[in-house]
């Protein structure tokens, strides 16, 4: 019993120690993404340059909140590579050989998937969102919109097309799980289809239909390589079975 409870105990002090480092680094790069916030401003506006000039606030706080909510995101995705190292070094005792060996691949797939999403959102789905709802504008309806509006807005399209882009991730997961395969992922595949279009509706902000098209078709190119690499993966166990 004592060494049981030594042994977790044990745990709860390793998790302690990795949790502390995550968020101290966490801590770090958020206040230095505060004091270069202005530049992070600049950058989260050049999707727009040219439709939007200025952005406004309406509160005496919003300006600061806004400046912290970029500093937050800017400081998440910098200290994302160490704390999922933390994650790693917590988790890597207890795994097998063959799950150790999975991991990288599944985090660096995940990050590379985000990242590709992000970049595809930023340079083409936010622009073509914002000329959408720019447009609408009229002789009594002109536009004057709030920062913190505008980031909010952002930071859920940005989000929104990095966790969908990882659609492929999910699928093989399941795929190893043994939950489906790829002759079920085609025979679903005109379901699949519907859901890919409910999600992006759910997924992006506004009744834009253009930034709901341009999540949802990427998503259905990357359902059919998710097919073709479960079909790569059946093949794999079939040919590691004895």
């Amino acid at each position: 019993m004592n060494s049981a409870y030594g042994t977790l105990w044990q745990h709860l002090e390793e998790l302690r120690k990795r949790l502390l480092v995550s968020l101290a680094a966490l801590t770090v790069v958020t206040v230095l993404g505060y004091i270069y916030s202005d530049f992070l401003l600049d950058v989260l506006l050049r999707p727009v340059t040219g439709q939007l000039q200025e952005l406004y606030f309406f509160s005496p706080a919003e300006a600061f909140l806004v400046r912290l909510k970029v500093a937050l995101l800017a400081g998440a995705v910098a200290a994302f590579p160490l704390v999922a190292a933390e994650l790693w070094f917590f988790v890597s005792p207890g795994l097998y050989a063959r799950e150790k060996k999975l991991i990288l691949p599944v985090v660096l797939g995940i990050s590379l998937l985000f990242t590709v999403g992000v970049v595809f959102c930023y340079h083409g789905v936010v622009p073509a969102a914002i000329r959408f709802f720019l447009g609408l504008q009229s002789g009594v309806l002109r536009p004057l919109i709030s920062v913190r509006e505008y980031v909010d807005f952002l930071t859920q399209l940005l989000v929104a097309f990095g966790v969908a882009f990882n659609l492929p991730v999910f699928v093989i997961a399941f795929v190893f799980a043994g939950l489906t395969d790829a002759k079920r992922l085609s025979k679903v595949r005109r379901h699949a289809i519907v859901l890919i279009f409910i999600a992006a509706a759910a997924l992006t902000p506004g009744p834009d239909v253009a930034s709901q098209i341009l999540l949802a078709v990427p998503l259905l190119v990357l359902f059919e390589l998710s097919i073709g690499a479960a079909f790569l993966v059946g093949i794999f166990r079939k040919g590691k079975r004895p």
